[in-house]
């Protein structure tokens, strides 16, 4: 039996209160289907009265999901439709061995979840990995953009290298996925500058749910790393894009460093850096409401 499964009680307590943050955010959870068979699963806070406005697709990063994004879309919930999908190879949507799960494929799925939605152009946003994603998406379809958002958006060169870069050069293990909860909470503690309080009951469902993905998390990474070390830099991906952006970074990121944002502004005519003090890698948790109100005054300005 897995451990999930003599977990079953908690995990099921733990579920509830999923679906009560996504409630609290006024997001649904749906599902789609691609045209090339692959199923989506996403949280959409779709409301009659913002039809009338862009809605805004919200991209995950690496060992993460859909379920990252509630906290910062509640803040957002009365100005903007959030649609949050799990990118394949995560959450809930296809996880085929199979499967690309290339920075550039994964941009191009945005794409197709955004058909799939009937979207012709929408707001963009993404987070670590999710941020170089959002970025092989804007490089190849700044047309379907009203603007970008991105958060410690990963392969940015910048000036210093992180904490985690260093140890990553000096052959130490990765510091993003735990298997137990104990690694949990030293991943927790690495990618945030002001973690939460996890209860101990929940805490080991959630390392149990981290070790079922464990492999195919190392295995995008690995990927996602090669991609970086032979392709472009984010900063050579988005020269020149004339997109509408705003750049956030918690100033205490120890997974990847906030001297990325000035590199990355710098190759973007209408970028916009917004550093968070006293936050590291994970601003949507840490501090939702700080990052809501400054988006909300970037998208007021265009």
């Amino acid at each position: 039996m897995s451990l999930l499964a003599r977990l079953d009680p908690i995990a099921h307590a733990v579920r509830r209160a999923r679906a009560s943050t996504r409630a609290s955010a006024g997001l649904s959870r749906r599902s789609l289907t691609l045209p090339d068979g692959r199923e989506i699963v996403y949280l959409d806070g779709s409301r009659d009265e913002l039809e009338s406005r862009p809605p805004a697709l919200f991209i995950h990063g690496i060992g993460a999901s859909k379920d990252h994004w509630p906290p910062l879309a509640k803040p957002l919930a009365e100005r903007l439709r959030v649609i949050a999908p799990d990118l394949p190879g995560f959450g809930e949507s296809d996880r085929s061995p199979e499967g690309d799960y290339s920075m550039a494929a994964q941009g191009e799925t945005v794409i197709a979840i955004a058909d799939a939605l009937g979207l012709d152009r929408f707001h963009l946003v993404g987070q670590s990995m999710g941020g170089r994603v959002v970025a092989e998406t804007a490089a190849r379809h700044a047309g379907r953009l009203f603007s970008l958002w991105m958060i410690a958006p990963a392969g940015a060169m910048g000036e210093e290298q992180s904490e985690m870069i260093e140890g990553l050069l000096a052959g130490e293990g990765i510091p993003l996925f735990g298997r137990t909860p104990e690694e949990y909470m030293e991943t927790v503690a690495f990618t945030m500058s002001r973690p939460p309080r996890i209860p101990s009951l929940a805490l080991r469902v959630l390392a149990a749910e981290n070790a079922a993905d464990y492999d195919l998390n190392r295995e995008i990474f690995a990927r996602m790393s090669t991609g970086f070390a032979v392709g472009p830099s984010t900063e050579d991906l988005l020269d020149g894009v004339d997109v509408p952006t705003l750049i956030t970074w918690g100033e205490e990121d120890r997974v990847l460093h906030p001297s990325g944002a000035g590199s990355i502004a710098a190759r973007m005519p209408r970028a916009t850096v917004h550093h968070m003090p006293e936050t590291g890698h994970i601003p949507m948790f840490e501090a939702p409401g700080d990052a809501a109100a400054r988006y909300l005054e970037f998208l007021d300005a265009l």
